[in-house]
């Protein structure tokens, strides 16, 4: 990338390596969350625990899944967003983005 494509506003928004890896740790826990969450509930019908134990350990995991979608949704739609920008700011009629306006 050439400094004339960095004064006309062309060069290509990367995406942030930090959120993507983020997201996706983030994603690693909705999984460890919810299959811990259906575990709970195997183990409760099994009988190997008891009921309110399981469903404490249940709501325990189904918290830490639900936080891992929610914000590995949250990254990984704001790496997208960023990469897409331009594209947007386009196809809502403005020139210029305004995150080019503010130094970003």
């Amino acid at each position: 990338m050439t400094h004339s494509t960095q004064a006309l506003g062309t060069a290509t928004p990367q995406r942030s390596r930090k959120l993507k890896t983020i997201g996706l740790v983030a994603f690693g826990f909705c999984v460890l969350g919810y299959a811990g969450f259906v575990g709970a509930f195997f183990a409760i019908k099994a009988g190997y625990i008891s009921t309110a134990f399981g469903l404490t350990l249940a709501g325990i995991f189904g918290v830490i899944g639900e936080a891992g979608l929610w914000i590995g949704a949250a990254c990984l739609g704001l790496g997208l967003y960023t990469r897409r920008r331009e594209k947007l700011a386009r196809w809502f009629g403005r020139a210029k983005s305004a995150f080019n306006r503010s130094g970003r």
